[in-house]
C-alpha cells in the first residue's frame, strides 16, 4: 500500500514539475521583447562562471529619487527600447530601494567575455506578473551578441 501511495506521489510530482516547466517556456516565448539601454558595465568572475553585472541608464537616471518600494512607468520606443518618454506602450518597472527589479547579472561562457564588452542594450522578455527575464546583449544595432 505504502508503494502505491509513493508511486502515485511521485508520479503527480512528475506531471506537476512538467506542467510548470511547459506553462514557462510558452510564458517566455510568448512574452513582449523590451531593450534597456546598458550603462557601463563591469565584466567580473565568480565561483560559478563568469558573469557581467549590468547597469541600466534608465536606473541611473532616477536613482537619487527612488525611497522603499514602488513601481514607476516608463515607454517603450517603436523599436522597443524602454525610455522616459510618453508613448503608447507603457512598461512598468518595480524597484526595491535605489535598484530596479532587473536582471543584473548577465552570464556567459568562461573566456568569452571580450566579446560582450562592446554591449549596448540588454534584450529582455516581460513575463506574467511583471518579472523580466534576460534573453541577450546586444549591439547598437540591436544585434545579438553570440
Amino acid at each position: 500500500m505504502r508503494a502505491k501511495i509513493f508511486l502515485g506521489a511521485a508520479c503527480l510530482l512528475t506531471v506537476l514539475l512538467g506542467g510548470y516547466a511547459y506553462y514557462t517556456q510558452a510564458a517566455r516565448q510568448n512574452a513582449p521583447v523590451f531593450y534597456f539601454e546598458m550603462a557601463p558595465v563591469d565584466p567580473r568572475a565568480m565561483l560559478s562562471g563568469d558573469y557581467m553585472a549590468l547597469s541600466y541608464e534608465l536606473e541611473n537616471a532616477v536613482r537619487a529619487d527612488l525611497r522603499g518600494r514602488g513601481t514607476l512607468t516608463f515607454y517603450a520606443a517603436p523599436n522597443s527600447v524602454v525610455q522616459a518618454g510618453y508613448t503608447k506602450r507603457p512598461v512598468k518597472i518595480a524597484y526595491h530601494g535605489r535598484r530596479f527589479q532587473l536582471p543584473h547579472q548577465f552570464y556567459f561562457q568562461e573566456a568569452t567575455g571580450q566579446k560582450y564588452e562592446n554591449a549596448a542594450y540588454a534584450q529582455m522578455r516581460r513575463l506574467p506578473g511583471g518579472r523580466f527575464l534576460i534573453d541577450a546583449l546586444t549591439d547598437e544595432n540591436f544585434n545579438e551578441i553570440k
